[in-house]
């Protein structure tokens, strides 16, 4: 498939993915754009996400999330009672952000991410 209808799909089905979302009331969705869909597997949303942009804070109360970057630079920052714990990612990398623990990234080198989910009553705060 082209890259020009690739992306037009991609835009399209995160589209899709968020009007839905949003009239069932969850939060949650990134905003950024998706390079594979959604996928829900027993309780935990699996998927990849293209980031070019670094993010506000979120939380997940339903379990840990886990992250590996497959490209680009990016740093986890976890809010551990205060005080700010920094994971520095690189190509191959992972991490797993614990229940509960607000976190966000900072992109050093825009990429891509793959992630494992649990649940959708993902949390979200400002910077």
């Amino acid at each position: 498939m082209p890259i020009f209808l690739r992306r037009a799909a991609v835009r399209t089905v995160t589209a899709a993915t968020g009007a839905v979302r949003s009239l069932l009331g969850r939060k949650g969705l990134p905003a950024q754009p998706l390079f594979r869909s959604f996928g829900l597997y027993r309780g935990i949303y699996i998927g990849g996400i293209a980031m070019k942009e670094s993010t506000g804070w979120e939380m997940h109360p339903d379990g840990d999330e886990v992250l590996t970057l497959l490209s680009g630079q990016f740093d986890i920052i976890l809010d551990e009672n205060g005080t700010e714990r920094r994971i520095a990612l690189t190509p191959g990398q992972g991490a797993l952000v614990p229940r509960g623990v607000w976190h966000r990234m900072v992109i050093n080198i825009p990429g891509e991410l793959l992630f494992l989910t649990p649940g959708d009553t993902t949390e979200h705060r400002p910077l």
